[in-house]
């Protein structure tokens, strides 16, 4: 290579191909876009948004990252092996990446606004992949005339396969129904690469014309697996176990394993590579493979991790250096992503065997971790840059017999022609289901992260007919909420959203229309039904508001669908209250002290912005959860530990009109309402969309603690993720104290890891945390504070929405009780008036949005504990101290 040569002159290092290196960092980058929608996919994370990340998991990883990957390779031996240095090959990952680029930003533009029809991530994205894959046959072809060989018409064959399934995707066919032949893109050309690579022991005419006869073998059962997957999956099983046989009893592998260094490594890597490859063989002929098993989804990443990327991990000290014209010597910290891609596979098929969620999420995580290993550790070892050599490369064995040459020339032009003739076999085959859909038949490819059901994607024989239904909203229901199909029709769904806030409709096989904006309408594919199923709306809390369609088929089979909690990784144990003091020493506090009126008096115009936003939340360590909330625009909480719960406090006077902006930063619609002031709720509680803002303007006429919440449908799971706050307005009447407080409780109901409150939970008011101003125990490490002898005025508010609130402060009694707009105790006149009788109160009783004023003054130095006095609530948080001095 000319770079070599320059190498040589100079003595030292040539300097990092730039352009070489923007690709390679963009098809890395891909990967963690992959690598995140697997994780979203297997409910292990839970964005705040709804950009439906997790369907492009698939395509992201195999033309994304590896199809844009050894389109980079191909193009740089390409350039590398001509003598006038062609350079058009590098089309094939810069389009790789502009797919990658334009299927995420359709994705957005289509879930997140109103969008035409035609801004599908199948064109945006699917395109420039057919193009990358039509860049990279063209750059096998050419090298194959150079170099006319059984190895490199087996990777022609897997870049049509590629070009074929892309095209698939962009006319419209599933993903699922694709997965394989995206996979046998990047199987054929592992297998081509390996005759390649170790041509010693492949150099037998037969042997290479018998591992080209099974290649194609392979590629012409792919649209019987597509279209009849009862009779074309064990078919594809067969084909391709016996594919994986014959390469690995020729490898090398099965006698480099045994070595040091990096033979030992990459004859391990591979031989348990053709391991995986076979057990994904024998799933796909012997295991049922419908959506309520897990069996489906271990074939495909059997091959997609086991074989495939344990493939590339063992190639990758001999595939990088190519690429960025430096060496990558071989460390052991690649044998830590090697155990853990085996060890994630092998706990995945623990799941698979036992049907249970929890080790295949496992299995799951620890694959993406294994992945992101090996990408960290190519880059630390790259960056090292030591010329280490790790071991003896085997070398091409060229045949010397005349007699053998012609032979092989003979062979090869019969290899070429059944080539041609299975290639065309399936473009035929997927123009035909592109024409007609209802031939491709999808079969456990995705299964439900949230745990199996046995939704109604049986196999069964499809009409070729298809059903539609029309589904509106009204208020928090479906309209109509059950509809009737054929079995075997394909049932696509024309949503409308009548309602007023967003709604998304999710059917239990994983298809889902995305959030929804209010009048906006979606058309969703459900595909071919052969049994009852159901859909429902997803966002927090509507499906328990009875948002379900119920889909009935006539001549199917009736399932029992699982309730909306299956397979819910939900909390079987709230945690301890020493877990939850301790975050809460950790963490900075809210702001008790109540705010000062900086008006000197006067009446007037009191704006406020906030801004609805949706935020993880750290409850202690190792558990989070989503939280909504206002925020203060002129303080927010994006920085810091704070709670990210309830709103600010908000001050005025008797005769103020405030005027609040609110401006919608979250995902879903939301709303307010202000109980301090009179307001039409049709005009100013009205439901704010994602991206809008609304100005809410009402005049304080009656003094006292007034409660603000979301008032969006369900309300009660709203105000438990955090929507609610307190205004204090002020009559001028109140005397002057030492020390004055606003204290709000509030519920938690902890539903997933990260996710938002337990809708279940929240009906059933039965809540794992309480708190005071969004933190369970933050008074107890950061106490109130009082000098002895001072006067102390709290005001205090129950947020709810289902608990009640009996305060209390442990050691005293309160001289002073004020409750929605009369003075219990106390109030400096009258009989009960703290100067003028010897009456006391020992709580005050507030129920849910109740709110009011306690004072007292304390003598003794101490730590006097602040309680719900029911007393299992203030176990639970609603609890903290006043530290006297």
């Amino acid at each position: 290579m000319q770079s070599d040569q320059k190498m040589r002159k100079s003595g030292g290092k040539t300097a990092l191909p730039r352009s070489r290196m923007a690709l390679l960092i963009g098809a890395g980058l891909a990967a963690l876009l992959g690598l995140i929608a697997a994780l979203i996919r297997a409910d292990l994370i839970h964005p705040s948004d709804r950009v439906p990340l997790a369907d492009l998991h698939g395509g992201l990883m195999v033309y994304g990252f590896l199809g844009a990957a050894i389109g980079l390779e191909r193009a740089v031996a390409y350039r590398s092996g001509g003598s006038k240095k062609p350079s058009w090959g590098f089309l094939a990952p810069a389009l790789g990446l502009l797919g990658s680029l334009l299927c995420l930003l359709s994705l957005m533009v289509s879930s997140r606004a109103a969008a035409p029809a035609w801004v599908r991530v199948e064109l945006f994205g699917g395109i420039p992949w057919t193009l990358s894959m039509l860049v990279l046959t063209a750059m096998y072809l050419a090298i194959w005339r150079r170099q006319p060989s059984a190895e490199v018409l087996i990777q022609v064959l897997g870049s049509l396969v590629g070009l074929v399934g892309a095209f698939g995707w962009v006319a419209g066919l599933d993903a699922s129904v694709l997965a394989p032949t995206w996979l046998f893109f990047l199987i054929l050309t592992i297998v081509g690469e390996r005759v390649e690579l170790a041509r010693a022991v492949f150099s037998d005419v037969r042997l290479e014309s018998g591992i080209l006869g099974l290649s194609l073998l392979t590629v012409l059962m792919l649209p019987v697996q597509a279209m009849a997957p009862s009779v074309g999956y064990p078919l594809l099983g067969l084909s391709l176990g016996l594919l994986l046989l014959v390469m690995a009893s020729h490898d090398v592998a099965k006698g480099t394993f045994r070595h040091g260094g990096l033979p030992g490594f990459m004859g391990t890597c591979m031989l348990s590579a053709y391991a995986w490859g076979l057990l994904a063989a024998l799933i796909w002929m012997v295991a049922p493979l419908d959506s309520s098993t897990y069996w489906g989804d271990m074939a495909l990443h059997a091959l997609a991790v086991g074989f495939i990327m344990t493939m590339v991990i063992a190639h990758v000290c001999m595939i990088v250096p190519s690429v960025i014209r430096r060496p990558l010597p071989f460390h052991p910290l690649l044998w830590g992503a090697w155990a853990l891609m085996q060890v994630g596979l092998l706990i995945r098929l623990l799941g698979a065997i036992r049907l249970y969620t929890p080790l295949w999420k496992a299995g799951n995580l620890l694959n993406v971790l294994g992945i992101l290993s090996m990408m960290l550790t190519v880059v630390y070892l790259a960056a090292r840059g030591k010329q280490v050599l790790a071991s003896k490369r085997y070398r091409r064995r060229q045949p010397q017999d005349s007699q053998t040459e012609h032979v092989g020339t003979l062979a090869l032009r019969t290899d070429l022609v059944a080539t041609l003739a299975t290639v065309l076999i399936l473009v035929a085959a997927v123009v035909l289901m592109a024409l007609r859909p209802a031939l491709a038949v999808s079969v456990g490819a995705a299964p439900n992260p949230r745990g199996v059901q046995d939704v109604s994607s049986k196999s069964i024989q499809p009409t070729g007919h298809t059903s539609r239904a029309s589904i509106k909203v009204n208020g928090m229901a479906f309209v109509p909420d059950t509809i009737t199909i054929d079995a075997g029709d394909r049932l696509v769904v024309d949503f409308q959203n009548t309602g007023d806030q967003r709604h998304d409709l999710v059917f239990a096989n994983g298809k889902s229309t995305g959030s929804v904006p209010v009048g906006q309408s979606v058309s969703i594919d459900v595909g071919v039904l052969g049994g009852d199923t159901l859909g429902w709306c997803s966002l927090a809390g509507h499906r328990q508001m009875g948002m379900e369609l119920k889909v009935k088929t006539k001549g199917g089979t009736t399932t029992e669908q699982v309730q909306s909690s299956a397979g819910k990784m939900t909390m079987n144990q709230a945690p301890s209250a020493a877990k939850l003091k301790s975050q809460a020493e950790k963490s900075d506090p809210a702001e008790a002290t109540l705010p000062p009126l900086d008006d000197q008096g006067r009446v007037g115009t009191r704006k406020y912005t906030l801004d609805v936003k949706e935020r993880k939340e750290q409850v202690t360590a190792g558990l989070e959860r989503t939280v909504w909330s206002f925020d203060d625009a002129s303080d927010p909480r994006d920085k810091g530990s704070r709670p990210l719960a309830q709103g600010p406090v908000l001050r005025g006077r008797v005769g103020d009109t405030f005027e609040v902006t609110i401006r919608n930063k979250g995902s879903m619609s939301h709303s307010i309402d202000f109980h301090a002031g009179p307001a039409v709720p049709q005009t100013m509680m009205r439901n704010i969309d994602p991206g809008k803002e609304l100005l809410y303007t009402f005049t304080a006429d009656r003094a006292g603690i007034w409660m603000y919440h979301c008032s969006s449908d369900p309300m009660s799971n709203h105000i438990a993720n955090g929507m609610y706050g307190a205004v204090v307005v002020d009559d001028g009447t109140l005397p002057p104290v030492a020390a004055e407080y606003v204290l709000v409780q509030s519920e938690i109901y902890l539903g997933s890891n990260g996710g938002t409150a337990d809708a279940e939970k929240v009906a059933a008011m039965t809540p794992d945390i309480m708190t005071f101003n969004g933190r369970a125990f933050q008074y107890d490490t950061h106490p109130l504070k009082l000098e002895k002898g001072q006067r102390v005025r709290i005001w205090v508010l129950d947020a709810g929405p289902n608990q009640p609130l009996s305060f209390h402060i442990v050691g005293t009694q309160f001289d002073t009780v004020w409750t929605e707009g009369r003075y219990l105790i106390g109030g400096g006149s009258g009989a009960n008036s703290a100067g003028a009788s010897s009456a006391g109160a020992q709580v005050l009783p507030l129920l849910p949005a109740q709110g009011g004023f306690v004072e007292l003054k304390v003598d003794q130095p101490g730590d006097y504990s602040i309680v719900n006095h029911v007393m299992s609530l203030a176990e639970k948080g609603a609890h903290g101290i006043l530290r006297v001095s």
